[in-house]
């Protein structure tokens, strides 16, 4: 799975729209790879828990 806002020259710009410091594209790469892992820890943990609750459906 891989989450992107774009290219670092795009996340640049939408945070120069918003005021806010620019980010190096090292440090952007670094971000990037720690949202992913969260992100698809929660995906993870969202599609075990539909999983569960479509069993426990099932044999009710």
């Amino acid at each position: 799975m891989k989450v992107s806002l774009g290219r670092p020259v795009k996340v640049n710009n939408f945070l120069t729209t918003l005021n806010i410091t620019l980010i190096a594209k090292r440090n952007l790469k670094k971000k990037e790879a720690r949202a992913g892992e969260t992100i698809k820890k929660i995906s993870t943990a969202s599609s075990n828990k539909a999983a569960i609750d479509a069993y426990e459906k099932e044999i009710e």
